[in-house]
């Protein structure tokens, strides 16, 4: 009897795959170019705010001012946070602090740097100036050193991604973590108009073959 049906109607059809929607967004692309799927989501951190018009990324726990090399003028007064996160582990893929929703073309500048303790620190440079005063200020109270202070906010998770207040001022810092050491950058993306779309820190790289996703787009 199946076999008089599958005759009078032939084969049936193959579900078909569905095609992603075209990108709107740069979050719409750094996700879909992830090639993660629905494992991961967005997860909002938050505005960063910029009134020194600089940033500051790099590595907060080698004390003193190592976090500040290359610390870098960004050409907006904020930036909205974003993390791209497992949704069953939590763990940190992308790091996007967006300007605008605009579909990123290309790419400019680009600040490297490495992490020893599986950690990325960022924030305005005067956040950073008061965190590398921070260690003499600890050390002057009897209480170790700016590692010392960061410690427990290091030991929430193994994943996290949070807002830290520095002394005295209680300018804020935004810790991720990366779940391993190495180098990494923060790469600065433009849409057509030549306008300032966000600063991308790929952490893990493409799903399918590591691959950064900075490297997907040309230099300006």
């Amino acid at each position: 009897m199946f076999g008089f049906f599958k005759s009078l109607f032939g084969q049936p059809p193959h579900p078909r795959s569905v095609k992603p929607l075209p990108p709107r967004s740069a979050r719409d692309w750094l996700a879909q170019q992830s090639m993660r799927g629905q494992e991961c989501k967005w997860k909002k951190l938050g505005p960063l705010a910029l009134p020194s018009g600089r940033i500051f990324v790099g590595d907060p726990t080698g004390g003193h001012d190592g976090h500040m090399n290359g610390a870098q003028a960004v050409g907006a007064d904020a930036l909205t946070a974003w993390a791209f996160q497992d949704r069953s582990t939590g763990e940190n893929h992308i790091v996007w602090l967006e300007a605008t929703d605009a579909l990123p073309t290309h790419k400019g500048a680009q600040l490297d740097f490495g992490v020893d303790a599986a950690t990325i620190g960022l924030g305005d440079a005067d956040t950073g100036n008061m965190f590398s005063a921070l260690t003499d200020l600890e050390l002057d109270a009897g209480r170790g050193d700016s590692f010392d202070w960061l410690v427990p906010h290091l030991q929430i998770s193994p994943n996290f991604s949070s807002w830290v207040k520095v002394p005295p001022a209680g300018l804020p810092m935004l810790l991720i973590s990366t779940r391993a050491d190495g180098g990494y950058a923060a790469v600065w993306l433009f849409d057509a108009q030549g306008t300032l779309c966000g600063i991308l820190i790929d952490i893990s790289g493409r799903a399918s073959d590591q691959l950064f996703l900075d490297k997907l787009l040309p230099d300006a």
